[in-house]
């Protein structure tokens, strides 16, 4: 119940001031960074969240530049010689 009264804290004041400190020191937060995504990635429930997100992203990425290049859905796979029927007359 507290938490719907209070309010948010990040403001633009605060998010300039974050761009701020992040772009002074770049290397510092980037190892920060590293270490973060190392830690979480040994979390096997984070780690599925993070694969499936990254799924669904790509799947996304992919339809989109299908469409850009106008593709048909196309079957996958090696294609299959097409047999020519044999007449034969009796």
């Amino acid at each position: 119940m507290e938490n719907e009264n209070k309010p948010t804290t990040y403001t633009p004041a605060v998010k300039k001031a974050v761009m701020k400190y992040r772009a002074k020191n770049l290397a510092k937060y980037n190892d920060f960074q590293r270490q973060y995504y190392h830690d979480k990635k040994t979390d096997a429930e984070w780690y599925d969240k993070f694969c499936e997100r990254c799924r669904e992203a790509n799947r996304r990425y992919r339809e989109k530049k299908r469409l850009e290049r106008g593709d048909e859905v196309k079957p996958k796979g090696r294609p299959r010689k097409e047999i020519s029927p044999i007449i034969i007359e009796v």
